[in-house]
């Protein structure tokens, strides 16, 4: 398949893709989404009357949330699935297109290891085809491992462990020449929003975009992410689902901090400043071969030793992750930008390695 062999869906080949069980699935009908408007005596659902703050169900499609998001990406609610992170989304989208035992998952790793576990879980094949020695995507090897089994193409950009961007024009070329469903996963987008696709997504019927509020929001152990798609996508991530998927703790966090985009973008501005800070200062260091270039919260970076390093750093008290055993990523350790303070401490720590007298 070359560059241009590029796909015109239809609303029918998009349904074509789906496990044709998901299609006839009903939705579980919860209690608050069987009538519309105001309701002062709640009867309905055996709750607890006693007002705790969580003694009601929350509402099932977090309607407020999508929202908000919809004004802050100008994409229309309907088209914005909410999930329990963006681990749930990845496992919601495999099921709704894969047929277990039949169906096959592309991915380009070093790259976020849910894709295959979630491939695992699910019974679908999962092919591989690793990033070039630059995280690049090697295009035409790609290509070559399509067939009709592939329902799923995992892209992660920016990629995590490498933080960098994948090309636009080879991400386009790749959604339209996919003969499937592309996911383009975006959790690290705020440190570069100007990349994103969501304001194209209407060009791409086939285009699932996720995207979620661990990153650059600052929320990780809140759980909360998003899909932006088709209606009839969002509908069948919807109608499988569990009933009430956002805790009422999860959505009062997720407003709240929606509520002040100014506060993640100042923080997202001071991280991508310490990440430049760290990249400087490791840049100095004998005991580093080479650092990975990124637009994210941290860095890849190849030590002369890397476990070394890190065993070093594990009995300073600072950890860091191990990616010496992904593809291209031999003696790589994947280091977040922290506070000054936690930068200064593991600087401080990597120069003292790097010490002669050591």
């Amino acid at each position: 398949m070359t560059t241009t062999d590029y796909i015109q869906w239809t609303a029918e080949a998009i349904r074509g893709l789906v496990r044709p069980n998901i299609l006839n699935v009903t939705p579980y009908s919860s209690a608050r989404s069987e009538f519309q408007g105001r309701a002062d005596v709640l009867l309905d659902a055996n709750e607890s009357p006693f007002d705790n703050g969580m003694n009601r169900y929350p509402e099932p499609l977090s309607t407020d949330i999508r929202n908000l998001f919809a004004a802050m990406r100008g994409v229309h609610a309907d088209k914005i699935f909410i999930g329990n992170g963006s681990d749930e989304i990845v496992d919601q989208i495999t099921r709704v297109f894969c047929r277990p035992g039949v169906d096959a998952v592309h991915a380009l790793p070093p790259t976020f290891g849910m894709y295959k576990v979630a491939a695992g879980i699910n019974d679908a094949e999962f092919r591989a085809v690793t990033l070039q020695p630059d995280f690049t995507i090697p295009v035409d090897a790609l290509k070559e491992t399509w067939d009709d089994a592939s329902k799923i193409l995992w892209l992660c950009s920016p990629n995590n462990p490498s933080g960098n961007l994948m090309d636009a024009a080879v991400v386009e070329d790749l959604i339209r020449s996919f003969p499937g469903i592309v996911v383009l996963d975006e959790a690290y987008i705020d440190f570069v929003p100007e990349a994103s696709f969501v304001p194209r997504l209407d060009e791409f019927p086939n285009l699932i975009i996720t995207q979620t509020l661990s990153k650059g929001w600052g929320m990780a152990g809140a759980r909360l992410g998003a899909a932006y798609a088709s209606e009839f996508i969002v509908d069948l991530l919807r109608t499988i689902k569990m009933p009430y998927n956002i805790n009422v703790l999860t959505k009062a966090a997720a407003l709240e901090a929606l509520a002040a985009p100014q506060r993640m973008h100042d923080r997202v501005d001071l991280l991508v400043s310490e990440r430049k800070r760290l990249e400087q200062a490791l840049g100095e260091l004998d005991i580093v071969d080479h650092i990975f270039p990124s637009v994210t919260n941290f860095l890849l970076v190849r030590f002369t030793d890397s476990d070394k390093v890190y065993r070093y750093l594990l009995n300073e008290g600072i950890v860091v992750r191990n990616q010496s055993y992904q593809p291209n990523a031999a003696n790589c350790l994947r280091i977040t930008a922290g506070l000054p303070a936690e930068n200064d401490a593991l600087i401080s720590a990597l120069r003292a390695l790097n010490s002669p007298q050591r």
